[in-house]
């Protein structure tokens, strides 16, 4: 399975509003965003530190410094390629190694935008939790981290590693994100939600079955490489992947099928003494996931409106600011009970 990564670079970006997005009516605030928890089952409530899954009660304060080591776009690689570049225009520097069928729309450009929206109220609403949000330039204040994390590879167990690939055939994985960001790919997304139908890549509103896709995965080795030794490496108290997962299903049209905010940290619990290692026991934990399944058109221009043909980011921060509140609020709610 091929991997093409994206990168998008911009000094001043400007944020157009006439595009045919549906993601404004989606989330007009974020109190009409539907946040769902999304993380193994394994763990929320085990009392000795075991499992995938952190038991908040066993949490004793929460995360104070964490950093925001992703933030990302995933194309399961259903999107015609060509290879292009731009860079040192007036407005922003992008460079990118692949696009979609058209330059407007591509991951790097999407993820980017996002971005840009969106940081602001995340890091808003994480302050509202006491909860300090790290971007790149601020977490990586040493050679030793910069160089720790511009190489970091989630590790998986080989049955979680051919798992996550399963289905994925001859699909190119495309990545789209900021500078000065790497890719922590936790994406789960199983390749046969998006097939192939008529000749064209489609999943149809509603065929799309995981509607929680991390409570199938189950893998220490990964809970361990991001919350153990990522956030060791950094030091930090907790570490946020963000990734969103886009397809265009016919030219001239992106689809954003879902938005992901997962956090890991280290173990709050110990092992006992003596002893240096337990079953089913890992120095990592997956704090929250939670997921948002949007299935909208977020790219749709009508040919009649040359305005339409640029991109609209309305609406994400709502999105985020959501997903923000519902992992502080289950994080914040379980430490209480544990008190």
């Amino acid at each position: 399975m091929k991997k093409i990564a994206l990168i998008s670079f911009a000094l001043i970006y400007v944020l157009a509003i006439s595009a045919q997005s549906k993601l404004p009516k989606f989330a007009p605030s974020e109190d009409k965003v539907k946040v769902l928890l999304d993380m193994p089952l394994e763990g929320r409530k085990y009392k000795n530190g075991t499992g995938y899954s952190l038991n908040p009660k066993l949490l004793p304060e929460m995360p104070k410094k964490v950093a925001l080591v992703s933030f990302y776009s995933f194309d399961p690689g259903m999107t015609k390629i060509q290879t292009w570049t731009t860079s040192n225009t007036e407005y922003k520097t992008i460079h990118t190694k692949t696009t979609k069928r058209n330059a407007v729309g591509s991951s790097g450009e999407l993820a980017l935008g996002f971005y840009l929206t969106s940081i602001d109220r995340m890091v808003e609403r994480f302050k509202g939790f006491g909860m300090d949000l790290l971007v790149p330039e601020e977490f990586l204040d040493s050679p030793e981290k910069t160089e720790y994390y511009t190489n970091f590879v989630v590790e998986r167990a080989k049955f979680n590693e051919w798992l996550s690939k399963l289905g994925s055939n001859s699909h190119d994985v495309i990545f789209g994100y900021p500078e000065g960001f790497n890719v922590v790919d936790v994406v789960n997304e199983p390749y046969a939600n998006y097939t192939s139908k008529g000749g064209k890549y489609t999943t149809k509103k509603g065929d799309v079955a995981d509607k929680q896709v991390w409570v199938m995965d189950k893998c220490g080795k990964m809970v361990e490489s991001i919350g153990g030794k990522l956030c060791k490496a950094l030091e930090v108290d907790a570490v946020v992947v963000v990734y969103f997962t886009i397809y265009s299903p016919k030219e001239g049209e992106v689809v954003l099928q879902n938005v992901n905010m997962h956090m890991f940290g280290p173990n709050p619990t110990p092992l006992p003494e003596g002893k240096e290692k337990k079953f089913n026991y890992f120095d990592g934990k997956f704090y929250v996931g939670t997921r948002v399944n949007t299935e909208l058109e977020i790219w749709k221009p009508n040919k009649k409106d040359p305005s339409t043909k640029d991109l609209d980011f309305t609406g994400f921060d709502n999105v985020m600011g959501a997903m923000v509140t519902k992992l502080g609020t289950y994080l914040q709610e379980g430490i209480a009970k544990g008190k």
